[in-house]
């Protein structure tokens, strides 16, 4: 009963999630005009500003087809009892319990990244595309898929690896030390994303000394903000929606 209990509250929860979002969506589509606002005709170019609204009509009614899709896929595997099936089959394997949690979540998530490879490509070279924001390369795209996998592993595997273990051996704390590993592996990540995770990615170089670098560090120290740098991020060989970041 406990169990059945539990798996209406998740099932409620994925749900509200899916409608709540969609909701949100919805509103602020019918928040979109055509024409500029009064207080930002000087500032944006008009049929610039309708190709914006546009895009994000589009990349929106996509997200929505993408996210039904996932949705459905979902619920069609649990209801077509595939997470015990899949379980059963990998604790015929005999590995373990940490090595079997592994394996059967590595599948999962494997099997998630294949369906939603058709939405990414069309997404990048159709949608992307016809609005001319599209500069990713084929070998660009198959290059970030791969390094996203690395990644996955390297850093993902631990922490995973950790969890389960604690699941298994720590007892009626193991919800206790699973919080405070995914917490520390959380802020270090922040640390460490910068320095060497996002410049596998994409290129940075440091802002150039005048006048909108001094300005940001002035704000910046304002603000007692510890802002060391600015760099400038090359998206250019992705997506024409390049932009500055710190």
């Amino acid at each position: 009963m406990l169990i059945n209990f539990i798996a209406v509250i998740i099932l409620l929860t994925i749900l509200a999630d899916f409608i709540l979002h969609l909701a949100a969506d919805v509103l602020n589509l019918r928040t979109l005009r055509e024409e500029v606002p009064e207080d930002f005709k000087d500032v944006y170019d008009p049929e610039r500003y309708r190709k914006s609204q546009e895009y994000l009509r589009v990349s929106t009614r996509f997200e929505w087809v993408a996210e039904t899709f996932d949705l459905f896929i979902f619920l069609a595997f649990w209801f077509g009892k595939g997470f015990p099936f899949l379980d059963q089959w990998v604790r015929s394997w005999h590995y373990g319990p940490v090595a079997g949690g592994l394996i059967f979540i590595g599948i999962l998530t494997l099997a998630k990244a294949v369906l939603s490879l058709p939405f990414s490509v069309y997404s990048t070279f159709v949608i992307e595309a016809r609005f001319g924001f599209n500069k990713t390369t084929w070998q660009t795209f198959v290059t970030d898929l791969f390094k996203g996998l690395i990644l996955s592993i390297v850093l993902g595997l631990p922490l995973l690896a950790g969890i389960l273990a604690f699941f298994e051996y720590a007892g009626a704390n193991a919800w206790w030390y699973c919080w405070i590993a995914v917490t520390l592996f959380t802020l270090g990540i922040q640390f460490i994303a910068p320095t060497w995770i996002m410049p596998l990615f994409n290129k940075f170089e440091p802002l150039a000394d005048g006048e909108l670098r001094s300005a940001i560090l002035s704000y910046a120290q304002s603000a007692d903000f510890p802002l060391k740098n600015v760099f400038v991020i090359d998206g250019s060989k992705r997506s024409e929606k390049s932009f500055l970041i710190r």
